[in-house]
């Protein structure tokens, strides 16, 4: 394995194949994380941000065993942009220190290369610690059917559609076509980062 990069960042709109990007990585020895997984652990019985939904949002959206009522939750916030922001305001710091708490335990287990894949990298919090972001990317109906395909509706699509980041990066994965091709384009990508 390379000694470079470190920690690869990877983010990009909904459906556009981060998760398998991830995976990729973690095929090429890389532990890895999901922003996504830590927000689940957030919003389970006791956590901090079950404690910060109850707070601003209300007990409401707090389930009887004392984890947060996601359904709930997604339905309001997805209906209404500013409340996608402020969600994201109150949870967004927790899910940072998840992270860096990770990168953290893995280097203390020796781990050097880490691949994490997050909505948000931003240079002053997560992004910091990056030594590359990668963006994937695809056609926009493309990823809007890959999401539908998943379950999800339109809304859900939509909102988290509206709030991708753009962060500058000059490594960029297409992933308009064949999961063959993704492969090959990541390929390339992977020998000319750890070059």
């Amino acid at each position: 394995m390379a000694t470079k990069p470190y920690i690869v960042g990877i983010f990009g709109p909904p459906g556009s194949g981060k998760s398998t990007a991830l995976s990729f990585f973690e095929e090429k020895g890389f532990s890895v994380w999901k922003a996504d997984d830590a927000v689940r652990d957030l919003y389970k019985a006791d956590s901090a941000g079950t404690k910060r939904i109850g707070e601003y949002f209300g007990e409401n959206f707090i389930a009887t065993d004392g984890s947060v009522l996601t359904k709930r939750l997604a339905k309001m916030v997805l209906s209404k942009t500013l409340k996608l922001k402020i969600l994201e305001y109150l949870i967004h710091p927790l899910v940072v220190n998840e992270a860096v708490h990770w990168i953290d335990e893995q280097k203390k287990l020796g781990h050097t290369h880490l691949a994490l894949e997050a909505a948000a990298f931003e240079m002053d919090g997560l992004g910091k610690y990056l030594d590359v972001l990668i963006k994937i990317d695809a056609d926009k109906e493309l990823c809007r059917e890959r999401v539908m395909a998943r379950g999800k509706t339109e809304a859900y699509f939509k909102a988290l559609y509206s709030v991708t980041r753009k962060y500058p990066t000059e490594y960029v994965i297409e992933n308009s076509g064949t999961m063959e091709e993704f492969k090959n384009k990541f390929e390339k990508l992977y020998s000319q980062i750890t070059m």
